[in-house]
């Protein structure tokens, strides 16, 4: 028996313990005054069905919210959830006024509630609330084919943004407006998706522009290059997702340490050029004079000459420092200061040798034919020698005599050799050697040997002075001009230097002849020199500075080699020392070079120690990279494309935790490498691809059915095609164990709307039993007692009202039927008014009864619209 009417005889307690009792209890609550009631039984009732049915009767939709968000019973969320959209929905009675109803709708972010209110809403501004704040293209794809209003559609239309959907609305919309929005739209996303392929193309050929620059050998336009790459990817940087710029970014900090190291190579390159274009200059420079000098050279410019010389050699020595000369080159340098240091001994031995005409010939022969001899050598070859007189002479002399005995015979030989060649400086200090020889061991042959060349010293004695004394004032004079030369301090040591050889060469070992001019000589000295002595003390302290550093940078890498433990090598910063170690080496000039040869030889020794070690660490990391690379070479022989990309992942992994290698070994193993690992997921990516298009067809598939199958369901039953609902239902029974989620929720809300229809079927059939059944009752022109009460139980069951008069048959029928329907678990009206046409078989209806029934049948049809 229907539940209002029994409430009227019995009331149900809301604290019953019975929780069918409250159940009921609940069902008889409405209006405000029992909020408070239901909001406590919705929310700490022990039955989850009294939970269930307080809730759908709850409007405060705060306390739906906690309801939804608290209870455990799923039957409860959903009760909640459902209420909460239809009150936002404006289908209850009791639902809040359309403008608060509005501002929620624009606040939720539900997209269950905002689809449910989209389709069913009453009210247009909610519907169209619903669709601003919908995310969904599939529901907004369906409200924009199935809107209740156009205006609606349009709605939805605009706010579609999937491409294919907008494609397929295009074709399949209702309303010109909505068709021609999807167009539109569909242009629109269409070309914004082209422009986004071509920019996205753009950043991925960048990136491979720049990483094949990356890989490229610098050269002269490598720069250019690299700064015009970084310009282009500036301009589309923000275009690319976050792998593809940190890609970019990577290769591009390779590509930046790779023109860095060009530009250090260029700048060593540039220092090596000039050194040897500085070497260079300096070996012609040496040629030239040796070239162009004439016979007044050598005669009048002997200084000048050695100063030029000297100067040439510390240029050629510090051009050497600074980057160093190829062995070669050395030679031929050496060679060249060879001759030109012998061409100036001799040109210096034809002053002491003026009167001695065959020892000046001797020194011709010595001379060099290509270059201009001094004119004492060129006019002794005019001559003829006095050993050709002699040999023309040599039958009519006498045998010699025999030669005086005595034991110092070399020291008188050496003596009348270098009074022959007019040596004096050297004569002197034989003589003197002699003298004291005499007088400490009383040599007479000795004594009378130095009587006969006493005649020769006195004649030589007189031309030097006679010869050297004004060569010697010129010194003087030239000495005492370098006071007020402006000429940098190493050029004037040059110059001082070379004035002192000179005078060396003019010493006559007789030191009170020479004393005079030699201290006015050496006052002058003193002070030219004074400018010089500054600037080679700092030179002195930069050259045992630099010693001193050197010595320390051996320590230093000494120490760093002891105290390495050989099996944990940091070979990346072990590789750097090695190379910065020569750098620091020469950055550390000028040095004097007789005290750097061992330190020199112990440096070499240190890089030949870290070399040893380095050669044997890179030969291991070879090794097992090459392993890698034949394992990876292997990989691209599987079948099974995604292990074998699986296994790739593992094994660059594994790459880049391998050990360390070179940049130059490393870059050729890493092409190939590289190569490899593209060539194995471009395999996958292109099996994937073709995986990725067979699960879209097979997804297009499944959607085609499900959208036919919604829109039968969303038929009335009455216009629905069996047939086609079969066909759809078979065909998506075969996809059920291969459907995407989002699919097979939308599969299984069809099959549970299917069968709510079956049961609207079975209720329609049953229902059209009850008209079939009345309609075999007999009519007559009035109705008897069978009739009567058969009419007013009929209304009582459909809950309809009984005329004035039938009230007392009305309330006899139901106290009779009452234990009855106290016993029963469920009330099924239709099977209740089935049994009171059984009941009556002998009723005999008149018109006006039979209306009466037939309007209370027709309140019992089952609802059949979606």
């Amino acid at each position: 028996m229907h539940a209002s009417m029994l409430g009227r005889f019995f009331k149900p307690s809301w604290q019953h313990t019975n929780p069918k009792i409250r159940l009921k209890a609940v069902a008889n609550m409405q209006g405000a005054e029992d909020e408070p009631l239901l909001a406590k039984l919705a929310r700490g009732d022990a039955s989850a069905a009294v939970r269930q049915a307080a809730t759908e009767r709850l409007t405060d939709l705060a306390l739906l919210d906690e309801v939804n968000q608290r209870d455990e019973a799923a039957t409860v969320k959903e009760a909640a959830s459902l209420r909460i959209m239809s009150l936002l929905a404006g289908l209850c009675d009791d639902a809040p006024p359309l403008d608060t109803r509005v501002r929620l709708v624009r606040l939720t972010n539900n997209a269950k509630a905002l689809a449910f209110i989209a389709r069913r809403s009453p009210d247009a501004m909610c519907r169209e609330a619903a669709v601003a704040r919908l995310e969904d293209s599939h529901v907004l794809y369906e409200l924009a084919i199935n809107g209740s209003d156009e205006s609606l559609r349009v709605c939805a239309a605009q706010r579609l943004t999937d491409l294919p959907l907008l494609k397929r609305l295009s074709r399949e919309g209702r309303d010109k407006r909505v068709l021609r929005l999807a167009r539109d739209q569909a242009r629109t996303l269409q070309q914004q998706a082209q422009e986004h392929a071509a920019q996205q193309a753009q950043a991925e050929h960048l990136l491979e522009s720049i990483e094949q620059h990356a890989r490229r050998t610098p050269d002269g336009l490598y720069g250019a290059r690299l700064e015009q790459l970084e310009q282009q990817w500036q301009q589309c940087r923000d275009q690319a997702d976050d792998s593809l710029r940190q890609q970019v970014e990577q290769a591009l900090i390779r590509c930046q340490q790779q023109h860095q190291a060009q530009q250090e190579a260029l700048q060593r390159q540039a220092r090596a050029e000039d050194a040897a274009a500085e070497r260079k200059a300096a070996a012609q420079t040496l040629y030239q004079l040796l070239s162009t000098a004439r016979t007044e050279t050598w005669d009048q410019q002997l200084g000048d000459l050695r100063a030029a010389l000297a100067t040439q050699q510390r240029r050629w020595q510090s051009a050497d420092e600074q980057s160093p000369a190829e062995a070669h080159a050395r030679s031929a340098f050496n060679d060249l200061v060879q001759a030109f240091e012998r061409m100036l001994s001799l040109a210096g031995d034809v002053a002491r040798l003026q009167e001695d005409q065959d020892a000046l010939r001797e020194l011709a022969a010595q001379w060099p034919r290509e270059y201009t001899m001094p004119s004492a050598l060129a006019a002794a070859c005019e001559t003829p020698s006095h050993r050709d007189v002699e040999e023309h002479h040599a039958a009519g002399k006498k045998a010699p005599k025999s030669r005086p005995a005595t034991p110092h015979r070399g020291l008188l030989v050496a003596l009348k050799r270098e009074l022959r060649q007019g040596n004096l400086r050297h004569a002197n200090r034989l003589w003197h050697k002699a003298e004291a020889v005499i007088e400490e061991h009383d040599d007479a042959v000795l004594a009378s040997e130095l009587k006969k060349l006493q005649e020769r010293r006195a004649e030589l004695q007189d031309w030097h002075a006679f010869a050297a004394e004004p060569k010697k004032v010129a010194l003087c004079e030239a000495m005492e001009s370098l006071n007020e030369a402006s000429m940098d301090a190493p050029q004037l040591a040059t110059a001082i230097q070379a004035l002192h050889d000179e005078w060396r060469e003019l010493m006559s070992s007789d030191q009170d002849k020479d004393q005079a001019l030699w201290e006015r000589f050496k006052s002058a000295s003193d002070i030219a020199y004074q400018p010089c002595q500054a600037h080679f003390a700092e030179q002195d302290v930069i050259k045992a500075s630099n010693l001193q550093r050197r010595r320390e940078l051996c320590d230093q890498l000494d120490a760093f080699l002891r105290r390495q433990d050989w099996q944990q090598v940091d070979w990346p910063a072990f590789w750097q020392i090695r190379q910065q170690a020569p750098r620091d080496w020469k950055a550390l000039q000028p040095v004097r070079f007789t005290d750097n040869r061992d330190l020199q030889k112990r440096f070499s020794a240190l890089l030949s120690s870290m070399d040893e070690h380095l050669d044997g660490a890179i030969e291991q990391a070879g090794e097992a990279r090459q392993q890698l690379l034949d394992e990876a070479k292997r990989l691209q022989s599987l079948d099974d494309l995604q292990e074998a990309a699986r296994l790739a992942q593992a094994l660059q992994k594994r790459w880049r935790e391998a050990p360390w290698l070179p940049p130059a070994k490393h870059r050729a193993l890493q092409k190939t490498f590289r190569k490899v690992m593209d060539n194995i997921f471009a395999a996958r990516n292109q099996a994937a691809e073709a995986s990725r298009e067979h699960r879209q067809q097979h997804n297009k598939a499944i959607e085609q059915h499900l959208l036919a199958l919604e829109g039968e369901l969303g038929k009335p039953l009455a216009a629905q095609d069996d047939a086609l609902l079969r066909e759809h239902s078979d065909a998506l029974q075969q996809y059920q164990g291969d459907m995407p989620r989002g699919l097979h929720h939308r599969y299984q809300a069809c099959r549970q709307a299917q069968s709510r229809r079956r049961e609207q079927q079975a209720l329609l059939h049953k229902w059209q039993a009850l008209e079939s059944q009345l309609a075999r009752l007999p009519v007559g022109a009035e109705s008897n007692d069978s009739a009567c009460e058969m009419a007013v139980a009929l209304e009582a069951i459909a809950g309809m009202p009984s005329p004035e008069g039938e009230q007392s048959r009305r309330l006899a029928w139901q106290l009779e039927r009452l234990p009855a329907a106290m016993k029963r678990q469920q009330y099924d009206p239709l099977e209740e008014a089935g049994k009171v046409l059984t009941d009556y078989p002998d009723a005999l209806l008149c018109d006006q009864t039979l209306d009466r029934a037939r309007s209370a049948i027709a309140t019992l049809q089952p609802g059949l619209h979606t």
